[in-house]
Order: C-alpha cells, then structure tokens, then sequence
C-alpha cells in the first residue's frame, strides 16, 4: 500500500493499532529513512504513548513505553552478531503480553518469533514509501489480512 505522505503512514499505523492484540512482534524492514522510528512513534501514540517520549533505539538497543499494551522497541541495526541480539533478552519477551517491535528485524530474522507481523517500508520515487505487510504464522497472517482488508475498504 503507498504512504504517499506522513498523514498516510500515521493512518495505517494507528489502523494496525486498532487491531493488534499482545503478545506481538512486529518487524520493520526498510532502508535508513524509510520512516521506521516514525511508524512505530505513530504506532504507540494509537496505543496512548506521548509522540514525544517515543525515540530511536538505534544508540541504546530498546527503549519501553508504558500504553494499553506494553511496549518494547527495539533496533538491530548497530548490532554485529546473534549473540548480542539474545543478550537484549528479547526472546523472553515474545510470549509475554507485551507488544515487541523491532527496527531492522531482517537483519538478524533467526532471532524472530515463529509468528510474526512484517511490515517492509520501501522509498520510492518522489518522496512517498510502500508498505508491505505479511505474516509469518497463523496469528500474524490473519492480522496481516485484517489490516489489509481495512486499508482497502478505508481508500476505496
């Protein structure tokens, strides 16, 4: 679906926070400002989170916010190896009822839950992005087509 502005990315996020329902691990894909941390600000801001206390991870690994679902954010990119990645302790928290968001999630995709909602940010052309959404398993599949179903029905 394109995000041909910001406004368009703020509705889709905060369609998929009408929707979602802990435990839930969402991993963003995208190039350097594609608009990742931009998602996930508007993502927790549907979820009650202040805009403005939602920042980058990308310095200290994972940042928390406290809204109607926990939420823990993470980044991958200054990471090197697996290991550091299982040291955050994120694997713990993937049956917990909290909602774990991860920035560059492809990087080190061996570490991600079975069941899993992918959301692909790609820059085009002009200034605007796509979003790609998918689902790994059997939960993250039927949000994936709910969120479509709903973006769908809402630009048509």
């Amino acid at each position: 679906m394109e995000l041909a502005t910001l406004e368009a990315t703020q509705r889709l996020a905060f369609a998929i926070g009408e929707q979602v329902a802990a435990p839930l691990t969402i991993a963003l894909v995208g190039t350097l400002g594609t608009g990742k941390t931009q998602f996930v600000r508007f993502l927790a801001q549907s979820l009650g989170v202040a805009p403005e206390d939602v920042t980058s991870p990308t310095y200290v690994l994972h940042q928390r916010y406290s809204g109607r679902i926990p939420i823990h954010h993470f980044d991958f990119y200054r990471l090197d190896t697996v290991d550091q990645v299982w040291d955050l302790g994120i694997d713990e928290l993937y049956e917990q009822n909290v909602l774990v968001l991860i920035e560059w999630a492809d990087k080190f995709s061996e570490c991600l839950p079975d069941d899993y909602l992918r959301i692909a940010l790609d820059p085009q052309i002009g200034g605007s992005r796509v979003a790609s959404i998918s689902g790994t398993g059997p939960r993250a599949r039927t949000l994936a087509s709910a969120i479509s179903s709903a973006n769908n029905s809402s630009s048509a």
